[in-house]
C-alpha cells in the first residue's frame, strides 16, 4: 500500500502516517516496495512488511511432547521441530523447555531475531494476573509465568492451547467461527468477527470439552461424569495402543470395530456442533488431531447434524480446518507476533 492508503484505511492524518510509517522504515520493520502505476506524475511507492525483519517462535506443550516453530513477519512458518517431553512443574523440566528451544533457534539461526515467543499450554491461563489458574490435564493450580520466563528469554506470553489453535485459523477470509480442538483433550476458541479471541470473564469461554454431553455418562479427567472430553478426545478413537494414522487406516480399509467407532463419534460431534450452533449462530471450525483427517467425512458429518438441526436450511456451517500440521505452536507464535505488532504500534 501507498502512505496515502494506508493513511485511509486507518483513518489516521498524513502527518501522523507519515511519522509512524517512517520510524518503522528506518526500524527496518516495513520496506519500499513497487511504484504505483504512473498517472502522469510522479510514481508513489508502495509500503511493504519486510517479513524478514525478524521472527516469532510457538511452543505447543502437551503430555508427551513439545513442538516448535518459527515464523516470519507475515506469519510464514520457516522452521518446526517436535521433541518428547513429560510436562511436569518442576525446574528441570523448565530448563529442559528452554534448552530445546534454545537449541532450535541455534539450528535455524534465528537466536538474535526473535522478536516474540508464544506458548501453547493446556490450561486456563489468566493473563492480567500472569499465571496458569488451573491445568486439569497436568494437575496444577494458580502457577506463575515467571517459571516460563527463567527459561525462555525473550518477550513471551503463554496462552491457552485451544485459543491457540483457534488462531491459527485466523485469516482475512476465516473470521468469527467457533473452533472445536479434538486432540487428547476436547478444548474450544471462540473468534470475533475482528478475529480476536473470545476470552471470558474467568478466562473459560471455550471450555468445550467440558459441556456435559451424556448425563451420568463417562467418567471425565476433570472429575465430573458425561462430559465432551470422554466421548470425542481423539484416544476414544485410537484407543492407547493404536494411532490416529492407524485408526483411519482401518476406517479406510472398512474394518468394522473402526467403522463402529466412528459412527458413534459422529453422532456425538453432530450432537455437540448443532447445540453450540444453537447458542452462538456462528460457523463451526473441526480442528486438532481429528480434524486433520476429517475432510472426507464432512458430507456425513453434515447430514448427521442436519438430522439435530431444524432450524437450518442447509447446514453449511461446519468446516474442517486448514493447519493440520503444527497448529497449536503456528499460533502460538502468531499470537506473539501481535503482541510485538501491538507494542510498536502504542
Amino acid at each position: 500500500m501507498t502512505k496515502q492508503e494506508i493513511g485511509a484505511a486507518l483513518q489516521l492524518s498524513m502527518p501522523t502516517t507519515l511519522q509512524n510509517v517512517n520510524d518503522m522504515l528506518e526500524r527496518g520493520i516495513l520496506e519500499e516496495g513497487g511504484a504505483t502505476e504512473s498517472t502522469g506524475g510522479r510514481r508513489a511507492r508502495k509500503i511493504q512488511l519486510n517479513r524478514k525483519a525478524g521472527y516469532c517462535a510457538g511452543i505447543d506443550i502437551t503430555t508427551d511432547s513439545m513442538e516448535m516453530v518459527a515464523a516470519n513477519l507475515m506469519g510464514e512458518v520457516i522452521g518446526k521441530q517436535s521433541r518428547p517431553l513429560k510436562f511436569r512443574d518442576e525446574p528441570e523440566v523448565y530448563d529442559q523447555i528452554g534448552e530445546t528451544f534454545e537449541v532450535f533457534l541455534k539450528k535455524n539461526r534465528l537466536k538474535s531475531r526473535i522478536l516474540g515467543v508464544g506458548i501453547s499450554f493446556p490450561g486456563i491461563i489468566d493473563v492480567q494476573a500472569d499465571r496458569i489458574i488451573r491445568s486439569h490435564i497436568f494437575g496444577l493450580e494458580y502457577v506463575s509465568l515467571d517459571r516460563f520466563r527463567k527459561s525462555i528469554p525473550y518477550p513471551l506470553i503463554v496462552e491457552n492451547d485451544a485459543n491457540c489453535l483457534g488462531y491459527a485459523e485466523v485469516s482475512g477470509s476465516r473470521m468469527d467461527y467457533i473452533y472445536i480442538s479434538l486432540n487428547k483433550t476436547v478444548g474450544g476458541a471462540l473468534v470475533q468477527e475482528d478475529g480476536q479471541i473470545v476470552k471470558g470473564e474467568g478466562f473459560r469461554a471455550g471450555e468445550i470439552g467440558h459441556l456435559i454431553l451424556v448425563p451420568g455418562g463417562r467418567k471425565c479427567y476433570c472429575g465430573k461424569s458425561g462430559c465432551v472430553d470422554a466421548y470425542l478426545s481423539s484416544g476414544i478413537l485410537s484407543g492407547e495402543e493404536q494411532s490416529l494414522e492407524k485408526f483411519f487406516d482401518a476406517l479406510q480399509r472398512n474394518d468394522r470395530n473402526a467403522f463402529s467407532k466412528w459412527e458413534k463419534y459422529l453422532d456425538d460431534l453432530a450432537i455437540l456442533a448443532t447445540n453450540l450452533r444453537m447458542v452462538l449462530d456462528q460457523k463451526i471450525m473441526i480442528g486438532g488431531e481429528v480434524g486433520a483427517y476429517i475432510e472426507p467425512y464432512m458430507g456425513e458429518l453434515q447430514k448427521r447434524a442436519a438430522e439435530y438441526d431444524r432450524f437450518a436450511r442447509d447446514v453449511d456451517y461446519l468446516y474442517p480446518c486448514t493447519q493440520t500440521e503444527a497448529a497449536g505452536a503456528l499460533g502460538a507464535a502468531l499470537l506473539a507476533l501481535d503482541e510485538f505488532g501491538n507494542e510498536v504500534l502504542k
